[in-house]
């Protein structure tokens, strides 16, 4: 058992299905998609090239930020619940890279470079033993 007490820390941001209902859905394309729509689903909208960029299965968790409040997506996040990471899967030059992924690749951009020179490199010839 875990010394570490968890406890919540002031109000949630965490929004109830009615309230992002109320957000997102626009009357204009409620009309086009409320047909098509399940019961107890919200319509998102992205393109369909963003889409390409990741793989969901029945049951993946995933993070969405919407454009301010509409239905047009900003960015997509897959959760990863067994090993804690989130992909990135929208926008910039490291799509699908896991946050851990990041700060690798910023912390060898950052350090310094290691000399290339072959000088002072191991024993000279003239210094092995016969």
């Amino acid at each position: 058992m875990s010394s570490y007490k968890t406890e919540a820390k002031g109000k949630t941001d965490k929004l109830q299905t009615s309230e992002v209902e109320a957000i997102v859905n626009k009357p204009a394309l409620l009309e086009l998609t409320a047909k098509h729509r399940p019961a107890n689903c919200l319509t998102f909208w992205v393109e369909e090239k963003e889409m390409d960029k990741i793989e969901l299965e029945n049951e993946d968790v995933i993070r969405i930020k919407t454009q301010g409040d509409g239905p047009f997506l900003f960015s997509v996040a897959k959760l990863d619940l067994q090993s804690h990471t989130v992909g990135n899967y929208a926008g910039g030059e490291e799509v699908g890279a896991t946050w851990t992924d990041k700060v690798f690749a910023a912390k060898d951009r950052d350090s310094p470079q290691q000399s290339t020179s072959q000088e002072g490199m191991g024993a000279d010839e003239d210094e092995w033993d016969d």
